[in-house]
């Protein structure tokens, strides 16, 4: 007997054993159960897409046993499988009521079908198990990625079944969204923009020509140029929630960046002793939500904070607003661009600064004609994965915010203030369009060059040290930022162990008894959730990364694509997604704990497939090929041989994807619910009742919980590494 046929019997015999005794359906708690009783005969009469999934289950099974391992039966037991696949989909969907675990695992048992049908009709190459696994890991993306965008732009123009852009028309013309025209503002932005985006656009029309280019290169640089300078003006001169989010993200996005590329510069150039302090600097983005910083502004800078007040003696709002979101979002971020800029830095060939020494260059063209150029790539990284967290956050605009709109708070309000899921959508695209184009952007900035060095190695060599002044001075800047987050986090500590802020500080371990009847049960169920989608996370990452690095096979590029989307996508974008996608039909999860754990496994999946590629990077595919020349099969190979090998990045994906999910509140604001509540949204609601106190004492919690957790990781992996995989 065939591989392929004893894998056909095995998975005919799974498909209808799941067809005939599991539930296919659910409405609500309840199962609608499946059996061979009359009823259930009668139901299945009736039912004809039942039957035809449970024949091409049978036939699958027939062809399985009676087949010889030909392209011609890998043919047929494709086409019977597909139509079984089809026909169980088209059930599920007519019905409209959530699948059951027998729906589930006939799915999963006829798609592996149609995967052993591709690899015996010789259309995959690699095996059964490499075909089942790209239609598993496709599906999956499908369905909880791809699928939720889907249905966000369906809600955006579809209002009552009708296809219409005047949803789109309104919201976007709305005073929260984008104001432009209104009495009280000071200049007209319209007409400002026209008159500065003309004056720009024939400047760079006029100098293109000078340089004698074309017209049609000319003028497409002069309106290209006017258009966007006349966009920024309107904007600059407006108000509303399109304008403070974009402008604050490329503040942030700036500002954190290049603060990270000192820290990264000290850690690698610098001689004195303060470098040492750089490693657990970076831990604190990874263990910390990033609104807990807003909670500590609002400690240190509020109307009764430490500094305005107690110190200043002054009762002021001033860091209610952009200011103070963000200040926030500069010191919970700058460590992350630190992560992935120091990685970069470590590349770097000294071999090329020696040789650039030893022709005499100084250190401003060394940095200018070779650094620069190398450091290109990181910085783009980084610019892109700062601005892209900054208009994710949704905690710090809500705490810090002052009643000035930004887009994540406008989303949170429209469904749970306005219940105006169209106008949510809507926001939610314009969120997917900005990171889309800061994406495009970043892709035109680095264009088609190469940045790798000739060897792709470095050499044993010393960097150039920084100089002694620059040194002091940059050592200056970090210290300073360091003893502001080393205040703020204290602050945190300490506003658990007092009664009130600013006004009773007396000492009280109140705020941490009162923890033992809700914190802590939140806590443990968040830590539950979190190891029930951080084991999957790790694995499906690790799959996609070894499918798209190992074999080819259409569609390679755009699965990998797909799957990185959750990385480059806000998390409020999916979480309106989810919200809109899974409320109803057969994929109904509101409600359930189901829908968190999936958000925490597609959101943290990145995680899993960068480590899974750094690793499988570093391992010869050798090792692979000598154990298929000994007739091992893919998924025995993956097992014994390459899984071994690369555990500990697995391992260590595992941790950081738990952490990420214990730290995520952009996506889950959306998702939780009475019975599922999360230890980030807790923490969000608590301070924002006023019982700051205890927010504190469970951000306090939170953080020594999640410390002890990523020790284990920077153990099993080097610094450089943990940042790659902080950076995802």
């Amino acid at each position: 007997m065939t591989a392929y046929r004893r894998e056909t019997i095995f998975w005919a015999a799974f498909t209808l054993g799941a067809f005939a005794l599991l539930p296919w359906e659910r409405v609500g708690k309840a199962f609608l159960a499946w059996s061979w009783s009359a009823t259930g005969l009668a139901l299945a009469l009736t039912a004809w897409p039942l039957v035809s999934a449970g024949l091409a289950a049978a036939l699958a099974a027939g062809i399985g046993a009676c087949g010889r391992g030909t392209r011609r039966a890998g043919g047929v037991l494709l086409a019977v499988s597909l139509v079984g696949a089809l026909a169980a989909l088209y059930q599920l969907a007519a019905a409209g009521r959530a699948f059951g675990l027998g729906g589930l695992a006939c799915l999963l048992g006829l798609l592996t079908l149609v995967g052993i049908g591709l690899a015996q009709a010789g259309f995959v190459r690699g095996g059964a198990f490499v075909a089942a696994a790209i239609l598993w890991t496709a599906g999956l993306i499908a369905i909880f990625i791809l699928f939720p965008l889907l249905s966000m732009l369906q809600a955006s123009v579809i209002i009552q079944g009708h296809l219409t852009t005047a949803g789109l028309q309104r919201y976007l013309t709305s005073p929260i969204f984008l104001l432009l025209r209104h009495p009280e503002l000071p200049t007209d932005p319209i007409r400002w923009g026209i008159g500065l985006g003309s004056a720009v656009g024939a400047a760079v029309l006029t100098a293109v020509r000078l340089a004698r280019q074309r017209w049609v290169r000319a003028l497409a640089w002069g309106l290209g140029a006017g258009a966007a300078a006349g966009l920024l003006a309107m904007l600059a001169l407006g108000l509303g929630a399109l304008r403070n989010s974009l402008f604050l993200a490329v503040a942030v996005g700036v500002i954190s960046t290049g603060v990270g590329f000192i820290f990264a510069l000290l850690e690698s150039r610098s001689t004195l002793w303060t470098r040492r302090l750089l490693a657990p600097f970076s831990i604190l983005p990874i263990i910390t939500p990033a609104f807990v910083l807003g909670l500590a502004m609002i400690y240190m800078f509020g109307r009764r904070g430490f500094v305005t007040h107690t110190l200043l003696g002054l009762s002021t709002n001033l860091f209610f607003g952009p200011l103070g979101v963000g200040v926030a979002q500069v010191l919970a971020f700058t460590p992350i661009a630190y992560l992935v800029l120091v990685g970069v830095i470590h590349s770097l060939d000294v071999s090329l600064e020696e040789a650039a020494r030893t022709l005499r260059a100084d250190r401003w063209t060394l940095f200018r004609t070779i650094l620069w150029p190398l450091m290109r790539p990181g910085l783009a990284n980084a610019i892109l994965l700062v601005m892209i967290e900054s208009l994710a956050d949704f905690g710090n605009p809500l705490l810090l915010g002052g009643g000035v709109p930004f887009l994540p708070t406008e989303i949170f309000y429209a469904i749970e203030g306005r219940f105006d899921q169209q106008e949510a959508a809507v926001y939610g695209l314009v969120l997917l369009a900005i990171t889309l184009t800061i994406f495009i952007l970043q892709r035109y900035w680095l264009g088609r060059r190469s940045y790798v060095t000739v060897t792709g190695k470095p050499s044993g060599g010393r960097p150039t040290p920084l100089p002694l002044a620059a040194d002091l001075v940059l050592t200056g800047v970090f210290l300073l930022f360091t003893v502001v987050a080393a205040l703020l986090y204290g602050s945190i500590l300490f506003g658990s162990f007092v009664k009130l802020w600013g006004i009773d500080n007396t000492f009280t371990l109140q705020n941490y008894h009162d923890l033992m009847s809700h914190g802590v049960p939140v806590l443990l169920d968040t830590m539950r959730l979190s190891l029930l989608a951080a084991i999957p996370s790790a694995v499906l990452g690790f799959l996609v990364a070894y499918l798209t690095l190992r074999h080819r096979f259409i569609g390679r590029t755009a699965l990998e694509f797909s799957a990185m989307l959750s990385y480059a996508i806000p998390g409020t974008v999916m979480g309106i997604g989810y919200i809109l996608a899974f409320n109803a039909g057969a994929l109904q999860l509101t409600g359930t704990a189901l829908i968190i754990v999936l958000a925490f496994v597609f959101r943290g999946m990145p995680v899993g497939i960068r480590s899974g590629m750094a690793a499988l990077a570093q391992l010869d595919p050798s090792l692979e090929e000598a154990s298929s020349t000994l007739k091992a099969g893919t998924a025995t190979t993956l097992r014994r041989v390459v899984l071994p090998l690369v555990r500990s990045a697995i391992i260590t994906g595992f941790i950081y994807s738990f952490v990420r999910a214990m730290t995520a509140v952009s996506q889950v604001i959306f998702l939780v619910s009475p019975g599922h509540d999360l230890v980030t949204v807790l923490i969000l609601s608590w301070v924002g009742y006023g019982t700051i106190g205890r927010g504190a004492a469970l951000s306090t919690l939170l953080i020594v919980v999640l410390a002890a957790c990523i020790l284990p990781a920077q153990w099993l992996a080097r610094r450089r590494t943990i940042g790659v995989l902080a950076g995802v």
